[in-house]
C-alpha cells in the first residue's frame, strides 16, 4: 500500500509549541524552557518586545506581541500551544478568540479541579515567584478566590531575585533549590491537600517539595503531560497471555 505525507511547512512532528518571555536566564530540565524535560517533541517562540510588566498590570496593549508568535507555532503543526509563565492567565481568553488548537498559559487552571476533588478541609497552596505580583484578579482568571488557597513565593530568595527577576546568566542549583524549599517549608504545619507551582522556573524542584510536604505536586509541566496523554492511542490489550 502507498503512503503519502502531505507538505507545506519546514518541520514537521512538533507535539507542543512554547512561548518563552525574552529572557536568557538559564533553564535546567524540568522547567518548561529546556527541552529535554518532555518526552516528546517541542518547540518554541520567544515573545520579542512583549514586556513583561504588561503580565503583571494586565495591560493588553500589546496583545498583537502575543498572539503572533502563537500562531507561528500553530502554522507549524503543533497541537498545543502553553506560555511559559504563571501570570498568563488573564490571556487566556484571547488566545482562544485567535487560535485553532489548545493554549494553556498557567497552572493556576488547575486549582479549581484539585479544590474539588479534595476533603473540604484541605486546603491548596501555591508557590509563587512573588506573592506581591501574583494578584487577585490573576487567580480570579482561574476561577479562584484568593482567600481559598494558601500562597507563599520566592520573593525573599536572593538566588531566584538574582537569576529570574534580574536575568543573571549563571544559575546556582542548590541555591535556588534552597529559596524553593524555605518558601515551602512556609506551609508546613497547614492542612494542605496539594501544592501548584506557578512560577515555571520552580518546577525543575518539583521532587523536592513533595519530599519536604509530603503531599502531591501539580504545575505546567503536569498540565502539558495531561494533554499529550490523551493524544496517545491506547487500547488497553493486556500483554498477558492468560488475561
Amino acid at each position: 500500500m502507498s503512503r503519502r505525507e502531505s507538505g507545506g511547512r519546514s518541520s514537521y512532528g512538533h507535539i507542543v509549541g512554547i512561548l518563552m518571555t525574552d529572557s536568557t536566564s538559564p533553564r535546567i530540565p524540568g522547567d518548561p524552557g529546556h527541552a529535554a524535560t518532555f518526552s516528546f517533541p517541542v518547540i518554541y517562540e520567544v515573545l520579542k518586545g512583549f514586556p513583561f510588566e504588561d503580565l503583571i498590570s494586565i495591560k493588553k496593549n500589546n496583545i498583537d506581541k502575543l498572539m503572533a508568535p502563537a500562531l507561528s507555532l500553530q502554522e507549524k503543526g503543533v497541537d498545543l500551544v502553553v506560555a511559559d509563565c504563571g501570570l498568563f492567565g488573564p490571556f487566556h481568553e484571547d488566545f482562544r478568540k485567535h487560535l485553532e488548537i489548545p493554549f494553556m498559559g498557567t497552572a493556576l487552571d488547575l486549582i479549581p479541579l484539585l479544590q474539588r476533588i479534595f476533603p473540604t478541609d484541605k486546603r491548596i497552596a501555591v508557590i509563587t515567584g512573588d506573592t506581591r505580583i501574583l494578584s487577585p484578579r490573576h487567580l480570579m482568571a482561574s476561577g479562584v478566590d484568593s482567600g481559598s488557597v494558601d500562597i507563599v513565593g520566592m520573593e525573599h530568595s536572593s538566588e531566584f531575585n538574582k537569576v529570574v527577576r534580574e536575568g543573571n546568566s549563571v544559575l546556582d542549583v542548590n541555591q535556588m533549590r534552597q529559596g524553593v524549599l524555605d518558601a515551602a517549608s512556609r506551609l508546613s504545619g497547614k492542612n494542605i491537600g496539594a501544592v501548584v507551582l506557578e512560577c515555571t522556573n520552580l518546577i525543575s524542584y518539583r521532587v523536592d517539595v513533595q519530599k519536604l510536604l509530603k503531599v502531591p505536586v501539580f504545575d505546567l509541566v503536569s498540565m502539558i503531560e495531561f494533554y499529550v496523554s490523551g493524544l496517545k492511542l491506547n487500547d488497553f490489550r493486556s500483554p498477558y497471555l492468560k488475561a
